[in-house]
Formats: C-alpha cells, sequence, structure tokens
C-alpha cells in the first residue's frame, strides 16, 4: 500500500474539536498529516504533536484573504499531498483556494458544519467544483440533504479527545454544559427558570467554556444567577478552558445538558442545520445527555440521551441521575458510539 500524505486544513481557528480524530484515523491506517492551521490551534491542543509528521502555521488575522489563500496554496502544491481535508469546508477563502486549485490532481474532500451550505451558499457551489466528497457530523442531517448530483456524501463522528490518566470519580449530581454563556447557542432564560425549580441543592452546573465578559448576555445571566442565590450552584469561566480541565470536569460529571430548546434562537442553531458540540462530547465520553423532548426523533442520540420537558424538568432530572450509570454503560456497549467504529468510517470514506 501506497503511503499517501493527507493534509487537514483548519485555518478559521475554530472546529479544532474535530481534528484528532481524523488524524489518529489517518495515522493508524499507515499514512502521514500534515497540518496546514493557526498558531492559536496549535497552541491549544498539545496532543496533536504525536499525530503530525509536518505542521505549517499561517497568523490569519494578520492576512489578507488574497494572502491566505496564496499561503495556503503554496503549501498545499509543494508538499507532494494526495488528500486536503478542509475542516470547514465554506467561505470564501475555501472558496478561492478550490478555485486555485481546480486543475491539480489533489483530491480534495470537505467537512461541513450546517446543511444550509447545502442549500443557502452560492459560494458553496463554486467550491463543489473542487470538492464532491463531504463529511457531516451527523447521521440525522446527512439523511435531510439531498445533494447535487456528482456529490458524495457521509458522515462521522469526531469522538477522540485528549484524556488525562489521572483516575476520575463521576462528582454526585454534577452536570456538564459544553460551551461558555451564549444565548445564540442555549436558552439561557429556559436555564434560569429550569434551575429555580429544582429543590434538590446538590445539583450544580457547569458551563464548560469561556464565558466571554465582552457579549451583552455574559453579565445579566450572571446577575440574575447572584440575584437568585444559585452562585455556589452555577460555575462558569471567564477564560479559556484547558484540555486538562475540559476532561477532567467532562470526566467527573453525571450528565450532559446542549440547553437547546424548540421556539429560541438555541433551537435555530442546533438540531435543524447542525449537531450540538455537546452531541459528540457525550458519545466520544459516554456520558450521557438530558434532551428536550422536542428532539427525540433524533434516533442516534436515543441511546445516551434522557429526555425532558421544561415543566417537568426536576422530576426528569431525578430519574435521569438515578439512571445514569446504566445509560453510560449502554453507550459503551453502542457500537455507533465507538471511536474506532467512527474512524473506520473515516478512513474508508478517504479510501485509506
Amino acid at each position: 500500500m501506497k503511503k499517501k500524505r493527507i493534509a487537514l486544513v483548519e485555518i478559521g481557528g475554530s472546529h479544532d474539536e474535530c481534528l484528532l480524530t481524523q488524524m489518529h484515523a489517518i495515522q493508524s491506517s499507515g499514512h502521514e498529516v500534515v497540518l496546514i492551521t493557526s498558531p492559536e490551534v496549535v497552541d491549544r491542543n498539545p496532543a496533536f504533536a504525536a499525530y503530525t509528521n509536518e505542521v505549517f502555521t499561517l497568523n490569519i488575522t494578520e492576512l489578507t484573504r488574497k494572502v491566505q489563500v496564496r499561503k495556503v496554496w503554496k503549501i498545499i502544491s509543494s508538499e507532494r499531498l494526495d488528500i486536503v481535508v478542509l475542516n470547514t469546508a465554506q467561505g470564501k477563502v475555501i472558496r478561492d483556494l478550490c478555485l486555485k486549485a481546480l486543475f491539480s490532481k489533489i483530491e480534495f474532500v470537505g467537512i461541513i458544519h450546517t446543511t444550509r451550505m447545502f442549500t443557502e451558499s452560492f459560494t458553496q457551489k463554486i467550491i463543489h467544483r473542487k470538492i464532491k466528497k463531504y463529511l457531516l457530523l451527523s447521521e440525522y442531517l446527512k439523511d435531510k440533504v439531498s445533494p447535487q448530483k456528482g456529490l458524495s456524501l457521509e458522515f462521522f463522528y469526531p469522538l477522540r479527545f485528549p484524556h488525562s490518566d489521572q483516575k476520575i470519580e463521576r462528582s454526585n449530581k454534577q452536570i456538564a454544559i459544553i460551551g461558555g454563556v451564549e444565548e445564540r447557542r442555549k436558552d439561557l432564560n429556559g436555564f434560569l427558570e429550569m434551575i429555580q425549580t429544582i429543590q434538590d441543592k446538590k445539583v450544580r452546573f457547569v458551563f464548560l467554556g469561556k464565558s466571554d465578559p465582552e457579549k451583552p448576555e455574559v453579565q445579566p445571566f450572571l446577575n440574575a444567577i447572584s440575584e437568585a442565590g444559585l452562585e455556589d450552584r452555577v460555575k462558569t469561566y471567564d477564560h479559556f478552558v484547558s484540555q486538562e480541565e475540559f476532561d477532567q470536569v467532562v470526566r467527573s460529571s453525571d450528565l450532559i445538558l446542549p440547553l437547546v430548546h424548540p421556539n429560541t434562537p438555541s433551537a435555530d442553531q442546533y438540531f435543524r442545520n447542525q449537531i450540538s458540540g455537546a452531541m459528540t462530547v457525550s458519545f466520544g465520553y459516554k456520558v450521557p445527555m438530558m434532551i428536550h423532548k422536542e428532539y427525540g426523533h433524533i434516533e442516534e442520540m436515543h441511546t445516551a440521551a434522557f429526555y425532558y420537558r421544561l415543566e417537568t424538568f426536576p422530576q426528569d432530572l431525578e430519574n435521569a441521575l438515578v439512571n445514569t450509570e446504566k445509560a453510560s454503560e449502554e453507550m459503551q456497549q453502542h457500537l455507533p458510539y465507538s471511536t474506532e467504529e467512527q474512524e473506520r468510517r473515516y478512513a474508508d470514506f478517504l479510501e485509506l
């Protein structure tokens, strides 16, 4: 088998949580990983060093779009690459890069994070001229898309996360909310209502991401928590959460709460056109989720989910906490939640 050189490109500075799974899948298939990204992505992901044969960084924010495209293409065209995987295969930079590569024999594969790219984006139609194979991060979303003729779609779950070897016991009644305080991605008003109905004062919630003080919703939310006397039951971070702390908090949590509710901005963001990152964290760590009943039709989450309604949240939470250990064991046995199975799917799609 010819050893291939495969470049993973993430120049937008986000979605680096999808990269480790890809790196492991490529490396374990006997091929080489070339990473093209920003210094920030490298700095916050020390685990990448064990998987990459070469790393190229670009200070994207300091470069014009034209210069970004030229520099990335120079790396791609000079590195004897067989495949280029665009970790976020959307936007004008990617469009221009695909046009530069249009007549190159190097195969381009894209990862799409929202199905809107297939229905609402003219830019994406231009990108399709080069990229014929796309991966989505959800079976449910993949099945919703009707791709244009000539495109091949598949899905995979990026389930590999850097784990500490330190043994951690799950805390009693700790619930992780992946990401910081952000109205667009989470129903904050719904959360404030829910937490005030919980009589059990041992239940603790952790917003596991930076709650940026510059966002207009953060301080009012923290004020509301304070006024309700709930500071000891809600933890937030005003800084970037390290991989080590992220790993420790998730592994010590009983449940993960995506905090996505119908008829709120969170519903416009998730489970309609894109999947919540909480889902892949749950699948990867085998920590079950609490999901609003409205999303009970999404079959891929059934093994991982307890369902609730806002008006019955305290009882639904109590039921979930009693049964988390059993649910976690079932997740361990569920083949689609296997990290190795998802890496096999990825490798097969790239024909490694």
